[in-house]
């Protein structure tokens, strides 16, 4: 699981990039996404601080640096309301590494303490999350 790389005492913060596809294919990007690892879940909050999204994830693979884990529970947080976000797939990827990393199948890398996340609702809406953690162990 992450939490047993990820420095427990303090949790891996960043600022990161969300792009979020409906179905009917209108997009919204969020730039300066604050990223949040704390264990297993990761918290994107929006620069707004409006919105916070909990992506809890488990079930995680070794591709050396690259860690591939499925996430199990998303929760979006918005004004004092919790959402549970039923999802049809995603990944979340992490370069535990100080070195870029090709993703399997892929040709795109993430650089070094880099996350990635990619997530499908069962609604059809598309997902991503980009952006580097300060913090790795």
């Amino acid at each position: 699981m992450l939490g047993a790389l990820i420095g427990h005492a303090f949790p891996a913060v960043a600022e990161g990039t969300t792009r979020i596809q409906q179905a009917d294919g209108t997009t919204q990007i969020y730039h300066h996404v604050m990223m949040r690892m704390s264990g297993a879940t990761l918290s994107l909050r929006s620069s707004d601080r409006q919105g916070m999204l909990e992506v809890t994830s488990g079930a995680c693979t070794y591709l050396g640096g690259l860690q591939r884990c499925l996430p199990y529970k998303t929760i979006y947080h918005d004004h004092g309301t919790a959402h549970t976000i039923a999802l049809e797939h995603g990944t979340v990827y992490t370069n535990m590494t100080g070195d870029a990393v090709r993703l399997p199948h892929s040709g795109d890398r993430l650089g070094p303490h880099e996350v990635m996340v990619l997530l499908h609702t069962i609604r059809g809406t598309y997902v991503s999350v980009k952006g580097t953690l300060d913090q790795l162990k």
